[in-house]
């Protein structure tokens, strides 16, 4: 497995401030406490952004202007670094290079699902163990747990059932949303939604046929990637040949690309939250992405997979793409829903 951007971001900035002076080890720890470091909402403002210095002005016995230098020379080092800005407002805003998220594509590639999950250090939540699978609520419980132990056991970790008290059936009958949806696309729709979901349960909903609904958009995006014949396993022989990734310019490609990278921190955020509704989330903004590309380039009556010279990282990109969708539908434990031939 490799080691996640987000990870080692995280690694140079507790590097950096474990090395401030001046500083006493209980306002380090409070520093490690309330630091933050993610992408920024406004995503112009580059790809990941902390408060650290924000933090580290409001402390006593530092050189703040030397321990910002340092933070920021500690991010400077990281692999793929373009630019690392000390905004006016005190936010460090973090960029990574072109080329640097194509080279994490291939990583993807060859990784699949564990790509980026080494040194992943994660508190699991505490997850609701059913007593008995009686109704739309205890099935998804129980399938929320199943999937939360697929995907801790892809880390190293495990987590924590928590057995829930019984109690009586309650809410749209599971048997009749089975019958109406299959048992597949039931589990698939409890799961790609929140927990409220199930208060004003609808199979109409559920199993609707739009890019809105998770249920929908993620088979069919894995679906449209086989008809292209840019599986995952196809695309990683390609791959082993060698594949320069820096042809690809198109600003869609980019942010797919980018947005693969996200696998590690939507793992993170499953197992912290103790909720695979933000995996399936991640997955849907990965299908989303794919659907406007393809909506963009029309891959299936031009040459965007056939151009000599971009053709090779197309291929590996979209085989990147079904690699993480393959994977993660076999975590929810909804790989056998197909859509829609």
């Amino acid at each position: 497995m490799s080691i996640s951007y987000l990870t080692e971001a995280r690694n140079a900035l507790f590097s950096a401030l474990e090395a401030l002076e001046g500083l006493s080890p209980g306002a380090k720890a409070a520093v490690r406490r309330d630091v933050r470091l993610r992408p920024p909402k406004a995503r112009h403002l580059g790809d990941l952004s902390t408060n650290a210095a924000i933090l580290l002005k409001s402390m006593e016995n530092i050189d703040f202007d030397r321990a910002t230098k340092n933070l920021v020379s500690g991010f400077e080092t990281l692999p793929g670094i373009k630019e690392v800005r000390l905004e006016q407002n005190g936010y460090i805003n973090i960029r990574y290079s072109a080329d640097f998220w194509g080279r994490q594509v291939s990583l993807i590639l060859m990784e699949g699902v564990r790509y980026g999950l080494e040194d992943l250090a994660v508190d699991c939540a505490e997850i609701p163990a059913p007593a008995a699978v009686i109704d739309l609520y205890s099935y998804r419980d129980q399938a929320n747990l199943e999937a939360l132990e697929r995907l801790a056991a892809l880390t190293g970790g495990r987590v924590e059932p928590i057995s829930s008290a019984p109690r009586e059936a309650a809410g749209f009958p599971l048997a009749a949303a089975i019958g109406k949806c299959t048992e597949e696309k039931t589990r698939f729709a409890l799961l790609a939604n929140p927990p409220g979901f199930i208060d004003a349960f609808s199979p109409i909903l559920a199993i609707d046929r739009s890019y809105g609904n998770p249920v929908f958009a993620i088979p069919y995006a894995r679906m449209m990637l086989q008809r292209l014949g840019v599986g995952g396993n196809q695309a990683k022989a390609g791959a082993n040949n060698g594949v320069d990734m820096s042809v690809l310019k198109l600003p869609v490609e980019m942010e797919l690309a980018r947005a693969l990278c996200g696998w590690p921190p939507a793992v993170a955020a499953c197992l912290r939250k103790g909720d695979s509704f933000y995996l399936a989330s991640f997955l849907e903004t990965l299908s989303l992405l794919f659907f406007r590309l393809f909506e963009g380039v029309h891959p299936v009556s031009s040459a965007y997979l056939t151009e000599t010279a971009e053709g090779p990282a197309r291929f590996a990109l979209l085989g990147a793409l079904d690699k993480i969708l393959d994977g993660g539908t076999t975590v929810l434990g909804v790989e056998r829903v197909k859509e829609y031939g």
